[in-house]
């Protein structure tokens, strides 16, 4: 609209240039005829009117009126009101999210917009020497498997309040770029089977707890997702860098036993929303033998492992049971109904491993306290006789100690 009165006003002063151009030599002839009756039309002028040079001054005619003064001015008038890009005493204030989170809501000025699919948006507001209060009115964005938390702005120039969802006091004075920072969450799901892909029975899990390359420690139910960080917001140099966060296993406790070795199994939770946590377990083959003889006895065995958790199995026929799926640890092994003495044993189980129980029964008593009784007995004897007391408890007489036959014991000589 207005380039087409801008062409119109220039084709109306090249027309009145034109037709100026043709009236001025007769108005100069008329100038010349009518110069004795200039001065008392001029002094006829009204107060305050000057008339134009060459100008007839009874023809009432104006500088201001002259074609060529009116095409100047038309020539000057659409010029003059040439729009501009923006209000006068406005400001731009651009929002952008790291990374991209498309639905994100801003409120500023009175205003509320929402980020685009690249996380952008753009708000113009007045140019208030007042402060400003600018709001982020969705800190959470959840967005299928992955769910973004805010963590903190850059760009609005007040690191006391970097971190808050609601920022008081910002003035615009200028156009501005603020940037809201995002960790990003991704839902996983724990999987859990021992070194062979045999899958454990859930319910002996009682702890499963992994730790963040942040240091950040988590517990995970044995069911269900957990939401971890892929990536956190680093602003280092006044640079937001993106850094990305991996996971350890630290706890997978077992029926008492712990089955992690921290810091082993490790895994990125965007890579895949499932993981999957291996627990070693082995076989323990129980056995007993006479301790003296060396035959197999006992009949049944008890076996006591981390938390508490007591296992009693039968050896059957063959005084051998072998006992599958134990978790590595600390057991304690005592048969029963062997007869006689059966002592504990002690065993650190980290592989599959046989444990032959030693027995000492009451035949082996008999085998080894038999000689140990005769041997006491004897050296009871052997005492006795050296002490010269009798072995049934009576003093008897040494040769020599008596006088001749028929003198009384003990008579001296006269």
């Amino acid at each position: 609209m207005t380039a087409h009165r801008l062409r119109l006003s220039l084709s109306a002063a090249a027309t009145a240039l034109l037709a100026g151009l043709a009236l001025a030599p007769s108005a100069a002839a008329e100038s010349a005829t009518a110069r004795p009756a200039a001065a008392p039309a001029a002094a006829a002028a009204p107060a305050g009117v000057t008339a134009a040079r060459g100008t007839p001054a009874g023809s009432g005619r104006t500088a201001a009126q002259t074609p060529v003064h009116r095409a100047a001015a038309s020539l000057s008038t659409p010029a003059a009101r040439a729009p501009r890009p923006r209000p006068h005493g406005h400001v731009t204030v651009t929002f952008r999210t790291v990374p991209a989170v498309a639905g994100a809501r801003f409120a500023l000025g009175g205003q509320v917009v929402t980020g685009d699919g690249h996380g952008r948006a753009t708000v113009t507001v007045a140019r208030a020497a007042g402060p400003q209060t600018l709001s982020l009115l969705n800190p959470v964005v959840t967005a299928g498997d992955h769910q973004y938390r805010f963590v903190r702005w850059t760009g609005q120039r007040d690191p006391d309040q970097a971190q808050r969802t609601t920022v008081h006091g910002l003035r615009l004075r200028t156009d501005r770029t603020i940037t809201a920072a995002y960790r990003v969450a991704c839902a996983v799901s724990p999987r859990f089977t021992d070194q062979y892909g045999k899958p454990l029975d859930l319910g002996h899990i009682s702890t499963v707890t992994v730790k963040s390359s942040t240091g950040r420690l988590t517990g995970m139910p044995v069911r269900g997702a957990t939401w971890l960080d892929g990536t956190v917001p680093v602003y280092r140099t006044s640079r937001l860098q993106l850094t990305p966060v991996t996971y350890s296993l630290q706890s997978l406790v077992y029926d008492g036993a712990q089955l992690a070795d921290a810091g082993r199994q490790r895994f990125t939770p965007c890579a895949s929303p499932t993981v999957t946590f291996v627990g070693p377990f082995h076989a323990l083959t129980v056995t007993a033998h006479d301790a003296f003889f060396g035959g197999a006895t006992g009949r049944r065995a008890e076996i006591s492992g981390p938390g508490g958790i007591v296992r009693t199995v039968s050896l059957g026929a063959q005084h051998s049971a072998v006992v599958t799926d134990l978790p590595r640890g600390h057991y304690r092994v005592t048969l029963k109904g062997a007869g006689g003495l059966t002592p504990t044993q002690e065993i650190q189980l980290s592989r599959s491993m046989t444990t032959n129980a030693p027995v000492i029964s009451t035949l082996d008593l008999l085998v080894i306290g038999l000689p140990l009784l005769g041997l006491v007995v004897a050296g009871v004897l052997i005492r006795r006789a050296r002490t010269g007391r009798s072995p049934f408890g009576r003093r008897g007489s040494r040769p020599g100690r008596g006088g001749p036959a028929g003198d009384p014991a003990g008579a001296g000589p006269p």
